[in-house]
């Protein structure tokens, strides 16, 4: 087991500069990764409280499709092709599955999409009940998970590296993705965090749905499809004007949590990650 986990850290692109902090996340990272579909999932546990009897105790074993930018980049930075590779034929099966239909946040790792939310009868981490099976937002509306799907999607098709190289019938499934993107761009959703109580207009949804559009374009340049690039940079374009209207407080100075809104929040960090 020791030399197979060190002959897999040598194949990877390492800086010198904290190798062994990213050693360590790198190896948790293939270790949440189920080979045979290429899913990862947000953790190996469930029901390990947010906080000492909070009751927040989730299943996170499943793949949330917020994570397939972040999962892409880091796997990419780590020259990790193989898993990067089995991961965007994942991401690729979901966009295959759904059509232009509803996007759910999070799916298993065989591509289940009924992920019913349970409780059973054990004490749980630390006598802090309750245990769960299943998770409930898999029901949810994060209008995010659109902009996601195309954000991991795209690397597939600039990276000369990987065996399989997408074509256009790829490109115009993930355009079906962009579709519901663009029409959910402004309507009400969960968010980010995931709230089970109320459904606001997310400034980091309309933001991920902003990014799905501006991919598309640049991909379709790629392949020489002038009149579809013209037509997601419009949309792009006007995902863009709606945010920079509706988005930005000028009270705060900053952008707000939801289009009218005046809380702050950090995933709009991400305005600056996807080159907003």
């Amino acid at each position: 087991t020791v030399l197979y986990w060190r002959l897999w850290t040598r194949r990877l692109g390492l800086p010198l500069d904290y190798q062994e902090a990213v050693i360590r996340a790198a190896v948790t990272l293939k270790l949440c990764t189920y080979e045979e579909t290429g899913a990862i999932i947000a953790a190996a546990t469930t029901s390990i409280p947010e906080a000492a009897h909070s009751g927040r105790n989730w299943d996170y074993r499943y793949c949330w499709l917020r994570d397939a930018f972040f999962v892409v980049r880091a796997l990419n930075s780590l020259s990790e092709m193989e898993t990067m590779e089995n991961y965007l034929r994942y991401i690729n099966n979901i966009a295959s599955m759904t059509r232009a239909d509803h996007v759910q946040p999070l799916y298993g790792i065989a591509l289940e999409e009924k992920l019913v939310e349970t409780t059973v009868d054990l004490p749980g981490y630390r006598g802090m009940g309750p245990v769960r099976i299943g998770n409930q937002a898999y029901e949810h509306f994060q209008h995010d998970v659109y902009g996601n799907i195309v954000l991991g999607a795209s690397q597939a098709f600039f990276d000369k590296r990987l065996l399989r190289q997408p074509g256009v019938d790829d490109f115009e499934r993930l355009e079906l993705i962009g579709e519901r993107a663009f029409a959910m761009h402004d309507q009400p959703d969960a968010g980010l965090w995931e709230l089970r109580t109320r459904a606001r207009v997310h400034t980091s949804s309309s933001l991920m749905c902003w990014a799905a559009c501006d991919r598309l374009a640049k991909i379709a340049r790629q392949f020489a499809r002038t009149e579809r690039a013209a037509l997601w940079q419009e949309r792009a374009d006007a995902i863009h004007a709606t945010i920079l209207a509706r988005g930005w407080n000028e009270k705060v100075g900053a952008f707000v949590e939801s289009f009218e809104g005046q809380d702050l929040d950090a995933s709009l960090l991400l305005i600056a990650e996807v080159g907003f």
